[in-house]
């Protein structure tokens, strides 16, 4: 009873900032600078006054109420972490796509400038076999289709070449969004089982101060 008395001029002066913290539950994240420093400050100011006051009641509220927050404070930054890195994968894997993409149309514009000039070259060519031919050299005529085929065929390996670049810059992007991906929703777990925690402990002093009440 006396203890009581004597915590009456504090709790009534702990009333104005237990409504004004109450008041930023709904309109605040858990992990908002102006919430999280009230929530500290009361739970600082319980312990330190159940200590003064040699109450144990104040004080072991004091620290729940700062062990409350601490939980709530950290699930919320997980989760937002977790949403952030979600994002910036979701972008990344995007984003190396449309470069793959880039790539490949400009392997395949340069394959095309490729060809078109190897075909130029075997038109020629043969222009100037047809030209030999006519001057009784069907050997030089051989030689020039000969040339064709083998820039032909240098161009084809090009080709290939550049497919298989663009196919391995396609899925070393895919593996690395794939990867920010995996750990976005690992964190984004962490953030859950934090905010379990934080539930559950708030549960057990409810039930605490339950059976205090009671007792």
């Amino acid at each position: 009873m006396i203890s009581t008395l004597i915590s009456l001029p504090y709790e009534l002066v702990r009333r104005p900032l237990v409504a004004v913290s109450e008041g930023f539950t709904g309109r605040l994240r858990e992990d908002a600078v102006p919430r999280v420093y009230l929530d500290k400050a009361i739970g600082s100011a319980d312990r330190l006054a159940g200590s003064v006051l040699h109450n144990r009641g104040i004080a072991q509220r004091g620290a729940e109420r700062l062990e409350r927050s601490a939980g709530l404070a950290e699930a919320a930054t997980l989760e937002r972490e977790a949403a952030e890195k979600r994002d910036k994968a979701r972008t990344a894997q995007t984003a190396g796509k449309q470069k793959a993409d880039s790539q490949r149309e400009a392997a395949q514009e340069k394959l095309a400038d490729g060809l078109g000039e190897a075909e130029a070259v075997e038109a020629q060519a043969k222009r100037d076999a047809r030209t030999a031919a006519r001057k009784a050299s069907a050997e030089k005529k051989a030689a020039a289709d000969r040339e064709a085929t083998a820039k032909r065929s240098v161009a084809d390996q090009r080709r290939a070449r550049a497919d298989q670049a663009a196919s391995a810059k396609e899925k070393a992007a895919e593996r690395e969004a794939k990867g920010e991906l995996d750990e976005a929703r690992d964190n984004q777990k962490a953030a859950a089982d934090a905010r379990q925690d934080a539930e559950r402990l708030e549960e057990l002093t409810d039930a605490m101060k339950a059976e205090r009440k009671q007792s």
